[in-house]
């Protein structure tokens, strides 16, 4: 590709951040508080942050299979990857630049001000993490590509490379990067991180206030965000002036100051953040990770068709997530199973046959694919051990169907002819060539009238609402519960279910 994935997203989010403090349109209006506040912004913003991750994703996995064939040339597919990547980044990047100056007004509105608008300090504080976060995630994204090109030097090759079709200048990058190493700059990023940090100390000294706003879904959401962001941890850690301001060249490297320091410091960017889980900000792991004892006593007891829930609260996006459970998935079941429901030959498990099968597939540990999620990345099969990353896990069984033996077939069938789709940034049910987690069982157990609610207009259905079904242990019936990477006896489980959703 001519020019490079991160084109002109690589150097907006230096331009984006340094402009934080201060309106630059002139005094703000009434109208420019509103939109600075309104509760459609967090949900874009959450949106955006959710297809960056995608986005990121793919880059690592392009760069990964390149690492592997380091002494051939690009092929066709990996600039096609690189081309199509372009346009998704700018996009992006229209829409996150759009955000952050959203929340602008915010910045630098006094007490006074506030007053006589009928705002508070907390109305402020959310202001400026919502301008903040939108500007740390294209920042993220920003040294995800300093990473990449840095590491390949046949993608640093086309980094300053014009390419018409993409609307990409020749040198636009290093242009822009070198505009933004000005003092003025530096001390209007310091200034804008400051700023949040001096709100946040603010309101640590009002603990009724700071309970109320921990109680807040974007409030903990947009702080998960900030705080989580390899960008923020990195600024924190470095003197502004040594990280991505500082003077470097951009013609023949990317980057190569900030990286070198980061390894000065004992900072792998990658496995900071970006390896970790691709930006997820995943703060540990589960409690119920790599315990071979609970997967294979789940393995035992699990069935066709059987829903799977969980819960990680160490996750950027379970912070957004209403409820308490954060993810759906379906238990396919194994190839005895398939065999057993007359299904191991039809058409649409065919092509899954190698994922499935006990030997599973080399470079997996050959364990067997047998759930069906829908990720960032798409709707996919995944192996136990892999989704129990969790610290709660929960089991649903469809009781309403027990005796139905051709329903269970068509719902197995239905959950596998959503792998591969995309996943659903709208997370509107009325949809289904896109699928989102709890969309999943929605489309592919038609039998269960499943409860929706109306979220800006669409049509959404959230974990929670999926595991409701269960209180009354019918159409759903719970089997097995853990909770805080404990197992709950069964005569207590569905009475700590219900209190966990309901206190959430």
């Amino acid at each position: 590709m001519k020019a490079s994935l991160f084109g002109k997203a690589a150097a907006v989010p230096v331009a984006v951040v340094a402009s934080l403090i201060g309106w630059l349109g002139g005094k703000p209006t009434d109208a420019d508080y509103a939109v600075a506040l309104s509760p459609e912004r967090i949900t874009e913003l959450h949106q955006l942050v959710e297809q960056s991750l995608v986005a990121r994703t793919t880059t690592l996995k392009l760069v990964r299979d390149l690492a592997r064939r380091p002494d051939t040339p690009l092929t066709g597919s990996d600039l096609n990857t690189l081309k199509s990547g372009t346009r998704y980044y700018l996009d992006l990047r229209d829409r996150l630049y759009d955000l952050a100056r959203a929340g602008e007004p915010l910045l630098t509105i006094t007490d006074r001000q506030l007053a006589r608008r009928g705002l508070t300090s907390a109305d402020r504080l959310r202001g400026i993490m919502l301008s903040l976060g939108a500007a740390l995630t294209l920042y993220d994204n920003y040294l995800l590509a300093a990473i990449v090109f840095e590491e390949d030097p046949r993608l640093r090759k086309l980094l300053n490379d014009p390419d018409q079709g993409f609307d990409v200048d020749a040198n636009q990058l290093a242009r822009v990067t070198l505009s933004a190493n000005s003092p003025r700059k530096r001390h209007r990023l310091r200034k804008a991180i400051r700023r949040y940090e001096e709100e946040m100390t603010r309101l640590e000294q009002t603990p009724s206030t700071l309970a109320r706003m921990q109680r807040e879904q974007s409030f903990r959401y947009l702080h998960a965000l900030i705080e989580g962001s390899p960008s923020y941890s990195f600024v924190k850690r470095r003197k502004i002036g040594e990280i991505v301001l500082a003077n470097f060249e951009f013609l023949g490297r990317v980057g190569k100051d900030m990286l070198k320091g980061a390894r000065d410091d004992g900072i792998n960017l990658v496995s900071m953040g970006f390896g970790n889980t691709v930006g997820m900000y995943e703060a540990r792991k589960g409690k119920l990770f790599a315990d071979a004892d609970v997967c294979t006593r789940l393995s035992a007891q699990l069935r066709p068709l059987d829903i799977l829930l969980e819960k990680t609260p160490f996750r950027l996006t379970d912070s957004f997530i209403p409820g308490h459970f954060g993810h759906v998935a379906i238990w396919i079941g194994s190839e005895r199973d398939l065999r057993e429901l007359g299904l191991w030959e039809h058409p649409a498990v065919i092509p899954h046959h190698a994922l499935i099968r006990e030997e599973g597939t080399p470079g997996d540990s050959h364990r067997p694919h047998l759930i069906v999620e829908a990720l960032r990345s798409g709707v996919q099969l995944s192996t136990l051990p892999d989704f129990l990353n969790v610290d709660d896990v929960a089991i649903l069984r469809p009781v309403a169907l027990a005796d139905d033996r051709e329903a269970i077939r068509e719902s197995i069938l239905l959950a596998l002819r959503q792998v591969g789709k995309e996943y659903d940034f709208n997370f509107d049910v009325n949809t289904t060539e896109k699928i989102v987690c709890s969309e999943l069982v929605y489309v592919a157990i038609p039998a269960i009238a499943w409860p929706t609610e109306n979220t800006l207009g669409r049509s959404t259905i959230s974990p929670d609402h999926v595991a409701q079904l269960a209180w009354q242990e019918d159409p759903l019936q719970l089997v097995v519960l853990y909770h805080d990477g404990k197992r709950i006896p069964e005569e207590r489980q569905l009475g700590l279910m219900r209190s966990l959703m309901q206190t959430r």
